[in-house]
């Protein structure tokens, strides 16, 4: 199974693990970094690799970072160019994390992707636009 890593200013990434473990239950090889105001990118590096190293067993990962172009991206990007089998996807939220959470058995890594982008690019709407299509 292609692990997840998340990876966030502050705790967002443990927040949204939280929010889709009251929806889905426990996620397999899915966990938070955190990047806090007085970390090194190094050490976030570390802890980033750190979990990879953990979810991985052997079907690659998928990183999801916060904002395109901040340390969580430019850390979770220079080590997936890096390492085989990883890839990153930039404004993760929480409809991608549950997509994820139900459809990522037997998949690949690069379906994987695919299904977390459409997800994440799918559920962001307004709500007058949905109001209009009704």
């Amino acid at each position: 199974m292609v692990g997840i890593v998340l990876v966030s200013h502050g705790n967002m990434a443990e927040g949204m693990i939280d929010a889709a473990r009251m929806i889905v239950g426990e996620m397999e090889d899915v966990l938070a970094v955190s990047l806090q105001e007085m970390d090194a990118i190094e050490d976030l590096m570390g802890r980033i690799e750190a979990a990879l190293n953990e979810v991985d067993t052997g079907d690659g990962a998928l990183i999801l970072v916060d904002a395109f172009g901040a340390s969580p991206f430019n850390a979770s990007a220079r080590l997936a160019m890096q390492r085989e089998k990883t890839e990153v996807i930039t404004g993760m939220n929480l409809p991608m994390l549950l997509e994820l959470a139900v459809q990522r058995e037997g998949q690949d890594l690069e379906t994987v992707t695919q299904i977390a982008f459409e997800a994440g690019s799918s559920s962001i709407r307004t709500l007058s636009q949905t109001m209009k299509k009704n």
